[in-house]
């Protein structure tokens, strides 16, 4: 029964599939913006599969997706599924999304920009190498989606790369070159010598500039005259070689060896290649190119971390030089707003925590990380200095997001503005809301990404960093509104709704060393300086500092080298103090006596006097 049930399922599937290629155009509406002067459509054939399109009996190209014929995991961890049209010529009659799971796309890009960026494919062969942003030397240059960097890296690569291996299944050759058609127009006619065929097998015809047919749809050549065919002896009766259209030359050719009825089978060298057929060049990862064109990017993010590198190896010294300290911090806010942030755009969102978990689940591939080299640096650096110090690292240094909340609090100070801070058991309860946040959303991407990337918009990071705030009303004014509350609370989002900050307080709970922040044995008995300055609450009562709320801005490391605002410190300077003003009083009193007894002892002057 089991097997008749198998069978059973197999025709139906098959039914399906017939009656959706069938009617192509109620499966997949896209087809009629793709070719919409076609009239008929044949069924999902070949490898990879795709539909012949007709127009009045005549076929004017393919449809497929992308999904049938490539799969590269995006931003999601998903791949995105693309109708694309190809004409007989290779070039791309237009492209459609069809499904995909890409939060930014889901959530952010109005379909006018997706329009708009799909839409700069139209005309391009399936031989071009297409590149996003800036122009290249042999590449074509498109235009991105602002924010969506990984995606539409992604899907070029995706649409490119299928339709390519499409065209080539469909026997369609990239054009030559105008160059080349006039260096062959200019040099004299010589007679050709093709690549040896096997015996019984016929070339494939020429490809005709501008105008490539299918092998299907190309007229028929006249059955040359045969002729005989030359056998290697040993070769257990099998042809080794054999040109059909070229003319035998009678001069000889330089490395060849004839052919006799001695010759040793073992000098028959397999042929490389399948004849009479285009063999591409082989492509480099689109990672690579990736990397490439962000050059600048790249050197300028690996000094700002090498930067606070330097930063966090000698934060003794600064904390010892408060004034410094607060100009270099003040600094570094800067560059990861303006740089990171809105040029880099490398805003790490929790959306990246949940697509690496995603993929350690469902098969893990370096190069789904690697399409994006700002981000996947940035994460390794986090990485790195989450065993090291902690969450602090990122969050403190490294967040644009909490760089402006940062940089909003100076100018709030500056004008004197208020500072709201709520009790303790208030605080304490508000601390656990990032970290319910999290679990919601690490339950909701189980089920689906995209629809955890819809309740991640708890983040405001993509209205105000990756879209710079061009988005709808609704996104903008939550954003504005939480910067607004951090000019009188310092970083409220950050303290109590932010689900990365609490996704990277996990990891950090395992690192390495506990030493970098420094305490004594008084904080927190009795001494409670720094826990009233901390304006982040990650010091408690008892004076340990909460590494999983600490955002390591070292203002408890300036207090901790300061002798007029550290407690223990203070008590320690005033002892030296009252030790040298009565080393101070004991020398000026000791002359005094000296006189005196020599008032009443004459003898003894001159004795003092000898010693």
């Amino acid at each position: 029964m089991s097997i008749v049930r198998k069978l059973w399922v197999v025709v139906m599937l098959c039914l399906a599939g017939m009656a959706g290629a069938a009617d192509l155009p109620a499966v997949f509406p896209q087809v009629r913006s793709i070719f919409p002067e076609a009239d008929a459509y044949g069924g999902f054939e070949g490898t990879p599969p795709s539909v012949a399109v007709y127009q009045g009996g005549k076929r004017i190209g393919y449809i497929f997706l992308t999904e049938d014929v490539l799969r590269i995991p995006a931003y999601s961890g998903k791949p995105i599924n693309t109708m694309v049209g190809l004409d007989l010529e290779g070039r791309i009659a237009g492209l459609a999304i069809v499904k995909h799971d890409e939060p930014i796309l889901a959530v952010g890009i109005t379909p006018e920009r997706l329009n708009r960026y799909v839409a700069q494919y139209e005309g391009k062969s399936a031989f071009d190498k297409v590149i996003i942003g800036a122009r290249r030397e042999g590449h074509v240059a498109i235009d991105g989606i602002t924010g969506a960097t990984i995606t539409v890296m992604v899907e070029n690569a995706t649409v490119m790369r299928s339709a390519r291996l499409v065209a080539e299944a469909r026997g369609i050759r990239p054009p030559v070159s105008p160059v080349a058609d006039r260096k062959d127009a200019a040099a004299p006619a010589q007679p050709a010598a093709p690549a040896p065929l096997p015996a019984g097998e016929m070339p494939a015809a020429p490809a005709q500039p501008g105008a490539v047919s299918p092998p299907e749809s190309r007229p028929q050549r006249p059955e040359p005259a045969p002729r005989p065919a030359a056998i290697a002896s040993g070769t257990a009766g099998k042809p080794a070689a054999v040109v059909k259209q070229a003319a035998p030359s009678s001069q000889p050719v330089h490395g060849a060896m004839p052919l006799t009825p001695d010759f040793p089978p073992q000098k028959v060298a397999p042929l490389p290649a399948k004849p009479g057929t285009w063999t591409p060049p082989k492509e480099e990862p689109a990672w690579i190119a990736i990397w490439q064109n962000r050059s600048f990017d790249i050197a300028v993010l690996v000094v700002g971390l090498a930067t606070l590198s330097f930063i966090l190896i000698f934060q003794d010294w600064l904390a010892k030089h408060p004034n410094a300290l607060t100009y270099v911090r003040n600094g570094f806010h800067v560059y990861t707003l303006f740089f990171i942030g809105w040029w880099g755009l490398a805003q790490l969102s929790v959306i990246n925590v949940l697509t690496f978990v995603s993929s350690v689940m469902q098969g893990f591939h370096w190069e789904n990380f690697l399409i994006d080299p700002m981000l996947f640096i940035l994460w390794g650096f986090v990485a790195t200095t989450l065993l090291l110090w902690g969450r602090g690292v990122y969050c403190g240094w490294l967040c644009p997001f909490g760089a402006l909340q940062e940089l909003i609090l100076i100018a709030s100070r500056k004008l004197k503005l208020p500072e709201i801070e709520f009790s303790d058991a208030v605080h304490e309860r508000l601390v656990a809301l990032k970290y319910i946040i999290l679990i919601l959303l690490f339950g909701v991407s189980l089920q689906s990404i995209s629809e955890a990337a819809w309740y991640a918009e708890v983040e405001p990071f993509k209205t105000v960093i990756s879209m710079r705030f061009q988005r709808e009303w609704e996104y903008v004014l939550y954003a504005l509104g939480l910067i607004a509350i951090a000019a009188f609370n310092r970083k409220f989002y950050c303290k109590y709704l932010c689900p990365l900050g609490a996704a990277l307080a996990i990891p950090g709970r395992f690192r390495l060393f506990e030493w970098w922040l420094r305490r004594r044995k008084e904080c927190g008995k009795p001494c409670q300086v720094c826990a009233n300055q901390c304006s982040v609450r990650a010091i408690r009562p008892t004076g340990e500092i909460n590494a999983n709320e600490c955002h390591y801005c070292l203002d408890c490391q300036v207090i901790y080298y300061n002798d007029k605002l550290c407690l223990p410190l203070i008590d320690r300077r005033k002892r030296r103090e009252q030790q040298l003003v009565r080393g101070q009083e004991s020398r000026a009193n000791a002359p005094a006596k000296n006189v005196v007894v020599s008032e009443n002892h004459p003898d003894d002057m001159g004795t003092a006097g000898q010693h």
